[in-house]
């Protein structure tokens, strides 16, 4: 039984920009997503913010300065400092209680303190994330499902492309064992041979080329957020489209940080869409304003 929020997604804020900042976070409307949604929904927006807790995560294993005091803590975590630290030392995961966190982190902390750890960050990051796209993509939610598809295939064509570029072996650098990451290390043609099993292929090599790399990054964070429009498309006011709304929060929070301007444009085009993008029933009026 799928469940509506029209109150939610017609209530949403109209957008008053600020210099350099947004008129809410994401980790704010997270907050107000706690209080209003099914726990079952809530429980997919917590999975949205895992990417943060890897890394904190990461932080914390691979600090270089000796002192895990001094790390920059990235507050979209949905697990404090203090919830994290004590994963560091393996006298105190006998008695850690678990149950609040998803199994392949579980996994990682206890890798973490195998006899034979991974002793790089990347290779570290690769496997959180590993276990991070395993879980979204078994989720019985569909827009979930796909977007972490999309993610996962994209990611690895361009760490294929890279690959390619710098002529370096890196064959345990994808991600999930399919007929796409197979052809990824095995093909020499220019598309790898996926023209017909992925969409966007040709589109993202022409990314892939373009110099700039803030400008590559840029139509990046704009092909994602086109498919989660599409992916979205039919969806009004269930879980998905606020899904959706969280996904662009993301992109236009990092534009705030990487371009003021830019970011402030993305995040005015996602409220144009969000007030524009509906036949609100009757019985609803949109309400303006600050969050409540």
């Amino acid at each position: 039984m799928y469940k509506n929020y029209y109150c939610l997604v017609a209530g949403l804020p109209e957008i008053v920009p600020e210099e350099k900042k947004l008129p809410f976070s994401s980790i704010q409307f997270r907050e107000q997503l706690k209080e209003e949604l099914d726990p079952s929904d809530f429980a997919l927006v917590r999975q949205l913010f895992f990417r943060f807790d890897h890394k904190n995560i990461l932080n914390l294993f691979f600090h270089t300065n000796g002192k895990a005091d001094d790390i920059i803590w990235d507050q979209r975590g949905n697990f404090s400092k203090e919830d994290l630290e004590p994963l560091t030392d393996r006298k105190e995961l006998d008695l850690f209680d678990f149950s609040g966190f998803p199994d392949y982190f579980q996994q990682f902390i206890f890798l973490m303190h195998s006899e034979e750890p991974p002793t790089q960050k990347v290779e570290a990051s690769r496997m959180l994330t590993a276990g991070y796209y395993k879980l979204l993509e078994s989720s019985n939610n569909s827009f979930v499902r796909e977007t972490s598809h999309f993610l996962r295939i994209r990611n690895n064509i361009i760490t294929a492309l890279n690959i390619r570029k710098h002529q370096i072996k890196a064959e345990n650098a994808f991600i999930g064992d399919d007929e796409i990451s197979d052809a990824l290390k095995k093909s020499r043609v220019r598309d790898f041979g996926l023209a017909t099993e992925v969409d966007f292929i040709e589109e993202l090599i022409q990314i892939f080329e373009i110099d700039n790399l803030r400008d590559r990054e840029l139509r990046l964070d704009m092909q994602l957020w086109d498919f989660i429009e599409n992916t979205t498309f039919f969806n009004y006011f269930s879980i998905e489209r606020i899904l959706a709304f969280l996904m662009k929060l993301f992109i236009a929070e990092r534009w705030i940080e990487l371009n003021p301007q830019k970011g402030r444009e993305m995040f005015e085009k996602i409220f144009t869409q969000i007030k524009t993008g509906f036949k609100f029933p009757e019985e609803y009026t949109l309400t303006y304003g600050k969050k409540r």
